[in-house]
């Protein structure tokens, strides 16, 4: 899951699940269970923006606000950790294998 690792510049759906993985990092039941719902949202998400390309290359143009914790994020080290958890979607899995 590369893409839960990155850091938007933006303040998109995408990056509010992304804090929230890294606020999920335990291995507690409750941070597993939360990592592999926010999993399946990002999916659901990445999903969606494709779709909405396909109806208008530049839909989210000028639609996000500008993220006003990307340079803190940037520093932080937690997202280049190697111990890092993010959870797979099976519904990836399933897509990719088709």
């Amino acid at each position: 899951m590369p893409f839960m690792r990155l850091v938007s510049g933006t303040r998109t759906l995408c990056e509010v699940l992304r804090e929230i993985n890294d606020n999920s990092q335990d291995d507690s039941l409750k941070d597993k269970k939360t990592r592999r719902l926010l999993a399946e949202a990002v999916d659901m998400a990445k999903r969606m923006a494709r779709k909405l390309v396909e109806y208008n290359k530049e839909y989210d143009k000028g639609w996000w606000d500008k993220n006003p914790d990307y340079k803190n994020q940037m520093k932080h080290a937690l997202r280049s950790a190697k111990d890092y958890k993010a959870e797979e979607c099976n519904n990836t899995k399933q897509q990719n294998a088709e």
